[in-house]
């Protein structure tokens, strides 16, 4: 099982957050957005320092976040006026309105940046808000990494669950069946083209019920199977509800975070 904290580069406190979840080894893998970063942080340093015991990866940024940096590193997408609130970002993608080569050209941009910020390529790839599932993003994102040298290729995060599984599980049900919907689409393109992906997400909750957190841990944890299943985290200090996700995963009794086998085909 992975656990994956996701924001990193958001803002001081989550990178604080997840570097204390990484040194006393409650996550094994960091999304960071790097399109939010104008230059290498202490704190992504000391990430680095510490990549033999967590993978790192690109958190790739679709939505016009606050503090992104106008400049030449986040390309097509910002500077074509394209990067929306999620929204319209999301109601744009439904109508054919995000075009996929647009969307490659935003990734390889991120990506490229991701290399000069850390001297590393990626672990993997996910999506900031999910949207590396959105129609014609997902698209873009996998003709993207279909064209990587096949040593260079990361995997790619999808947020697929069986219904049952989600209904079972009992958090966020409505929310999480609308996410795992877009994840099945995208899991069926990167396994079309033998890109390797998890099997298995949980970390969808309602954040505004932030107090509950603990519960919806134990939900995620319950329900969890063997394998490369990825559960998603979003640490912090200043937000409650991300306060309640640092506190809850710091005193939680977790699976030990080592990488998995990932799956590259589609079941025969």
């Amino acid at each position: 099982m992975m656990i994956c904290a996701d924001d990193f580069g958001l803002a001081p406190d989550v990178d604080d957050a997840i570097l204390q979840l990484v040194c006393a080894r409650k996550v094994s893998a960091v999304s960071v957005m790097a399109a939010l970063l104008a230059k290498p942080t202490p704190a992504l340093k000391t990430l680095l320092e510490l990549r033999g015991q967590v993978e790192v990866g690109l958190h790739l940024v679709f939505t016009d976040e606050p503090g992104l940096p106008p400049t030449e590193h986040v390309d097509s997408l910002h500077r074509n006026g394209q990067l929306l609130a999620f929204g319209n970002l999301l109601g744009r993608s439904l109508t054919g309105g995000v075009r996929s080569h647009d969307a490659q050209r935003e990734i390889a941009a991120q990506y490229e940046w991701f290399g000069d910020l850390t001297a590393m390529t990626p672990d993997f790839l996910d999506g900031h808000l999910h949207t590396q599932q959105f129609p014609g993003i997902r698209r873009g994102l996998v003709e993207f990494v279909a064209g990587l040298p096949p040593a260079e290729q990361p995997w790619v995060r999808n947020a697929a669950e069986p219904m049952e599984t989600i209904a079972r599980r009992g958090v966020a049900t409505l929310k999480c069946k609308l996410i795992a919907r877009l994840g099945f689409a995208l899991r069926e393109r990167l396994l079309a083209r033998g890109i390797a992906t998890n099997e298995g997400f949980a970390g969808v909750c309602d954040y505004g019920d932030w107090q509950n957190y603990p519960t919806a841990l134990q939900c995620f944890l319950e329900y969890a199977r063997p394998g490369n299943y990825l559960l998603m985290t979003h640490p912090g200090r200043t937000e409650d509800w991300r306060r309640a996700e640092f506190e809850a995963l710091h005193a939680a009794t977790l699976p030990p975070g080592e990488p998995c086998p990932f799956v590259r085909t589609q079941a025969a």
